[in-house]
């Protein structure tokens, strides 16, 4: 398991500028694709703001940004 900073730097790395965003008791990340500002993707946890809802957040930007994550 890649712990939440090196998700976020992996997308840093491939062109995408990320926000945090605690508000409210929820996580959120806001990412912009670089080469292209119209590509705008934004993934939350509503269930906290703590390391774990972070992960999953994460987890999710990834995902929504086109980024398989392995497994394990």
């Amino acid at each position: 398991m890649l712990p939440t900073s090196a998700i976020l730097n992996h997308l840093r790395r491939l062109g995408w500028r990320i926000s945090t965003h605690k508000v409210n008791g929820t996580i959120e990340y806001h990412a912009i694709f670089a080469c292209d500002p119209d590509k705008f993707q934004i993934a939350r946890c509503n269930d906290g703001d703590g390391p774990d809802e972070e992960y999953r957040a994460a987890c999710l930007l990834a995902e929504v940004c086109g980024v398989e994550l392995e497994d394990g």
